[in-house]
Order: structure tokens, then sequence, then C-alpha cells
């Protein structure tokens, strides 16, 4: 009986079931704000809802008095806001909606205790992950959008797998922001540089071609 060389097939690796029409973030900051505005405003086909917990923050977002100044943003937030670009303080919906999700809360500077005065004060993000991991209903990819230390995906990662309910996948990709003050929007609208990392998994990959 003649040998076959041929290998049995393996099972493909399973993929992602994302649905990418609808976009979330978490944190309405110097960050969140602008880069959201800006990805509603380029792409006009996708629902961007931006949630925090701060109800005068998303007031003012929701107002003709942003809460925060940067040449051009008035202008992007007014032409696309109630159109494809949403403010809420309803994290649970965000999440539950949306299954790319940024999370761009604040990072000040630990005032007590170890590393006080120089390490970042990570808070806000452990909030951020046990809303996310309470809230998911399905597989969510969660991507970091901030100024923060290096392995804080880790860290993210971590939160989310101690707290995340049986059958809900988390896939966490980091995209760190290079934003400057004063130039934001021209910063998104034209950007030197695009960073995307992730787990080098079937998963992670198809995660980052997202």
């Amino acid at each position: 009986q003649a040998f076959s060389a041929e290998q049995p097939e393996r099972p493909p690796a399973m993929s992602l079931e994302i649905n990418t029409k609808k976009i979330g973030c978490i944190g309405a900051g110097y960050v969140g704000g602008p880069t959201m505005a800006m990805l509603a405003h380029k792409c006009s086909d996708r629902e961007v809802h931006i949630a925090d917990i701060s109800s005068e923050r998303i007031a003012a977002w929701n107002s003709n008095n942003l809460p925060i100044y940067e040449p051009g943003l008035q202008e992007l937030v007014m032409a696309c806001r109630g159109r494809n670009l949403f403010f809420t303080t309803d994290v649970a919906k965000v999440v539950q909606d949306c299954d790319i999700i940024f999370v761009s809360v604040n990072t000040p500077t630990k005032t007590r205790g170890v590393g006080s005065g120089r390490a970042a004060n990570l808070a806000a993000w452990e909030s951020a992950g046990r809303a996310v991991a309470q809230h998911a209903n399905r597989t969510k990819v969660v991507i970091e959008k901030s100024t923060v230390p290096v392995r804080t995906a880790e860290a993210l990662q971590r939160v989310l797998d101690g707290n995340r309910r049986d059958g809900i996948e988390f896939v966490i990709l980091s995209s760190p922001e290079f934003l400057a003050e004063g130039t934001a929007i021209k910063d998104l609208d034209n950007p030197d540089r695009v960073l995307i990392g992730g787990p080098q998994t079937p998963q992670g990959l198809q995660a980052i071609r997202l």
C-alpha cells in the first residue's frame, strides 16, 4: 500500500466574531474626546460612543462649551455629534453594545504610597477594567489608548481575567497616543506614526487587523 505524505488538516483557529459598526470608548478626557471625534469624522459609517462617569464632563461634551479646547475640535464635534458621535454616562450600555472598546482614562501621578511623586496611579484603569468585565456580554477587543506605563496592557488583562464571567473572552491591544497640546486635531488628522500592538496569537493578530 502506498504511503501518503499528506498530513491531516488542522482545525482552524477560533476567529473573532466582532461587530465593527459600533466603537466604544471609556474616558472622555483629553485623549478619548478628540480621538473619538476624529474617528467619527473619518469613519462616517461607524457609530462612536464615548462613556465617562463624570456627568459634568459629559454634559459639557453635549453642550456648546466643550470641556477641553483644541483648535478644530469644536467643529469636529458639532459636525458629528448626534449623527454618529454620542456622549453618555452609561458605561454599562457602551460596554454591552460595542465589541471594540478603547480605554482612555486618566493616569495621574501617585500622591502617596510606593512610587509617590513619580509612578502612575492606575486606579482608574483598574476600575475601567472591572466595568468592562462586569458588563461584557460577549467577546470584546479592548484597546489601551492613553499615556500609560509599559506593561499596562498586561495589568489590564489580569484585571479582566480576574473578573470575567464564563464564556467571555477579551483581546487586549495597545495603541499609544502621541498628541501634543495645541496640535491634537492636526496630529490625529495626519499622524506621523500609528502603533498598534497585541498578542501574537491568531485572535490577537485578527484583532490588530480590525
